[in-house]
C-alpha cells in the first residue's frame, strides 16, 4: 500500500487493522465469553496467543510498507547507538507531562478503570497484554503502519500533521469519549509519534511504551 493507492482505500485498509485490533482484545474477556473461571495460566495462554498472532500480522504488513514505499527511510538503520537516549527522554517526558496534569483530573480514566478490574482476577495474562504485547501492537498501528498510510511525504508540514493525527487517534482509542482523557493519551501519542520520527525505528517506540507501561504495571502490582 503506497501513497499512489486512493486515499478511500487507504482509510478501509487501516480502518480494517484497528477493527482487527479490537476485535482480538475479546481476549481479555475470555471469562465471560466462555461462561467459566479460567485458571491464570489458561487466561494468559489465551491472551499470548491471540495478540501473538495480531502482532505477527501487524509486523509483516508493517515491513511490507517500509518496503514499497518508504520516503522517510523507517527502518534503514538497525544500530541503537544514539536512540536509546530518545527513548529515555520520551518516557521521561511522558511521565513529567502527567505529573503536572493528574492533579486537574476527573478521578479515573474508564480505560484504566477497566484494565485495574481485570488485573485484579487475571494478574498474569493482563501484565503481558498491558505492559509488553499491547505496546507492541499499538506502536506498530498508531505509529508504524499510521504513518506511512497517511501524510507520507518527508517534510516538516507531513511531519507535523502526521504526528498530530496518530496521536488523536492514540487518543480515541483510549478514550472515545470528548474529555481531558481524550487530550491526555493524544500528548502521549504525539510523544511516541515524535519518538518515531527522530529515531527512525519502530523498536525504539516499543521500548518506551513497554517500559512506560511496565513502570505503571509495577505501580499496580505495589497497590494489589
Amino acid at each position: 500500500m503506497t501513497k499512489r493507492q486512493p486515499l478511500i482505500w487507504r482509510i478501509l485498509f487501516f480502518a480494517g487493522f484497528v477493527f482487527l485490533q479490537n476485535l482480538s482484545t475479546l481476549a481479555l474477556m475470555a471469562d465471560q465469553l466462555l461462561n467459566t473461571n479460567l485458571s491464570q495460566g489458561a487466561f494468559a495462554l489465551i491472551i499470548v496467543v491471540v495478540f501473538l498472532a495480531v502482532m505477527m500480522y501487524f509486523i509483516r504488513v508493517y515491513q511490507r510498507q517500509i518496503q514499497e514505499y518508504n520516503p522517510r527511510g523507517f527502518g534503514r538503520e538497525l544500530a541503537m547507538k544514539g536512540k536509546i537516549k530518545w527513548i529515555l527522554l520520551t518516557v521521561a517526558a511522558v511521565y513529567l507531562f502527567l505529573i503536572l496534569v493528574t492533579p486537574l483530573m476527573p478521578g479515573e480514566a474508564d480505560n484504566q478503570q477497566n484494565i485495574d478490574q481485570l488485573f485484579r482476577v487475571h494478574v498474569l495474562g493482563i501484565t503481558l497484554y498491558g505492559a509488553i504485547l499491547g505496546p507492541i501492537i499499538e506502536e506498530l498501528l498508531y505509529r508504524g503502519i499510521f504513518m506511512n498510510y497517511f501524510w507520507n511525504e518527508n517534510d516538516r508540514k507531513h511531519d507535523i500533521l502526521a504526528v498530530v493525527t496518530s496521536g488523536l487517534i492514540f487518543g480515541l482509542l483510549h478514550e472515545p469519549a470528548i474529555s481531558l482523557y481524550l487530550l491526555v493519551y493524544s500528548v502521549i501519542g504525539i510523544f511516541f509519534g515524535i519518538l518515531y520520527l527522530k529515531t527512525k525505528d519502530i523498536r525504539c517506540n516499543m521500548i518506551a511504551h513497554i517500559l512506560y507501561n511496565s513502570i505503571t504495571f509495577i505501580v499496580m502490582f505495589t497497590a494489589l
